[in-house]
């Protein structure tokens, strides 16, 4: 019997409304339990995995990055089901967010949906775990057979049952009807729990949570709850115990870990190529510009200091390979002086020669006296940050401009993570206990003093504070 097993099927907050732990939390107690990895599979996205990567470098902890992708029916009135991908390279961390992409672009904002087809499409370099609750294969009146054999065929030896158990009655005879399946089709069975939280303390704000998004009260919500709170993460002995009966199906968990060698360090932001002349590469066009720049901001008295600086910029750029960076925001800053938008570069970007020469910033670095490595250094590793104030009744324009230079397959809107504030967070929880809109401003004050929700998960300062602060609404 194996002595330790990895956890392949864990949802963060980042499952918005589902998973109650922030990723830190769920490596953080892996890390504790002495788990040698532990997979981040969110519903139908990746978000959890930066936050959850930094703290698994920091814990020497393997991280396996994945998703739980949400798949269509494929006749009228059937359920939906999903699988979990799991990404084995960096080949397949790519079609896992290609995938996602795909599932998320024909959807209503919040939801995501492939087909089976488009999983085969995109198996290369992924592991799926096809199987837990919702699944064809488990679900009784389903017909997987005609799923089975493009699954087998596209992940081959990648391709496996995924067995949870979470002490629940109707799983007996559900996991009954997987494993015949899985014979049948000669799928090997991988253990697992349906991890939501880290702690069985977080499972009240679970239910809490899960009354939100079903924007239903705890006293009517009936099955959309969890039965019990057997959907955190265990120890070694508590996760064998579990699988007692099949402990070939846990020592699988660190089969699959060891194929998942994908990690975030492998990735590297590649610059798009932008249109140059011909005969010319991106570097030799980026230092065109810049010295074509220099001659007209001086008139074509160009002070032996700046132009030096220029040159030293010029390298450094080359070295590191971010001339495609600069490239891009020039053009982006032509457009805007065609069109007559008022556009201007600011922060640390004002200290570089080359923003300067481009017109992306209107300040001299150099006679200003700006450390150039203050906006970009050789030691910090890490690429140059152009900011650009656009005038904000045009700026709807530069982004449709953007659009159709690069194509919206490869341009896309950054979007930020919206936190509760306590009271927001109060009324919230609120609605979910059923309590009456006119008590909520009274609860809002004492509340704030608790916690707040960050990301759809309640903030606790401490667990019997948190749990006193939900009594107390």
């Amino acid at each position: 019997m194996t002595s330790t097993y990895v956890p392949l099927w864990c949802k963060s907050n980042g499952s918005f409304l589902e998973g109650a732990s922030h990723p830190e939390e769920l490596v953080l107690e892996a890390a504790r339990l002495g788990l040698p990895a532990i997979a981040v599979t969110d519903r139908d996205g990746v978000y959890g995995i930066v936050r959850a990567h930094v703290t698994a470098r920091e814990q020497h902890m393997k991280l396996i990055i994945g998703a739980e992708v949400t798949v269509g029916a494929e006749t009228p009135g059937e359920a939906a089901s999903r699988i979990v991908l799991v990404a084995a390279d960096r080949r397949g961390y790519a079609n896992l967010c290609r995938l996602l992409t795909i599932g998320r672009q024909r959807q209503p904002k919040g939801q995501s949906e492939v087909s089976w087809m488009e999983v085969c499409a995109h198996a290369e370099g992924l592991l799926a775990l096809w199987g837990g609750e919702g699944s064809c294969l488990v679900r009784t009146g389903a017909d997987p057979d005609a799923v089975a054999r493009p699954l087998g065929e596209a992940f081959g030896d990648r391709l496996y049952a995924l067995v949870a158990r979470h002490y629940r009655d109707s799983e007996v005879t559900e996991e009954a009807r997987l494993r015949a399946r899985a014979a049948r089709y000669g799928l090997p069975v991988v253990a697992a729990v349906e991890v939501r939280y880290h702690d069985r303390a977080r499972r009240p704000l679970q239910d809490v949570l899960t009354c939100l998004r079903h924007e239903v009260t705890l006293h009517t919500a009936g099955r959309r709850l969890a039965p019990n709170g057997h959907h955190a993460l265990v120890d070694p002995a508590a996760f064998a115990a579990r699988f007692a009966d099949d402990p070939v199906a846990v020592a699988r968990t660190l089969d699959v870990a060891a194929r998942a060698s994908f990690s975030l360090s492998e990735l590297r932001y590649r610059y798009p190529a932008e249109r140059v002349p011909g005969g010319l590469t991106s570097s030799a066009w980026l230092h065109r510009l810049a010295r074509e720049g220099l001659r007209t901001r001086f008139d074509g008295h160009v002070p032996a200091a700046i132009a030096a600086q220029l040159e030293r910029e010029l390298a450094l750029i080359d070295e590191l390979d971010y001339g495609g960076y600069f490239l891009t925001m020039y053009e982006i800053v032509a457009f805007c002086r065609r069109r007559d938008i008022l556009c201007q570069g600011r922060g640390s970007a004002a200290n570089s020669a080359v923003c300067y020469c481009l017109g992306i910033t209107a300040v001299d670095p150099v006679r200003m006296g700006l450390l150039f490595e203050r906006f970009l250094s050789r030691e910090r590793a890490e690429p140059p940050d152009i900011d650009l104030d656009i005038e904000h009744e045009r700026r709807e324009e530069v982004i449709q401009h953007v659009y159709s230079v690069y194509g919206r397959d490869h341009a896309a809107m950054v979007c930020n993570i919206i936190r509760y504030r306590p009271r927001a967070a109060g009324r919230d929880v609120g609605k979910a206990l059923g309590i009456p809109e006119t008590a909520l401003d009274r609860a809002a004050k004492p509340v704030a003093r608790y916690g707040a929700v960050e990301e759809g998960v309640l903030t606790h300062v401490r667990a019997e504070e948190s749990r006193g602060a939900l009594d107390h609404l």
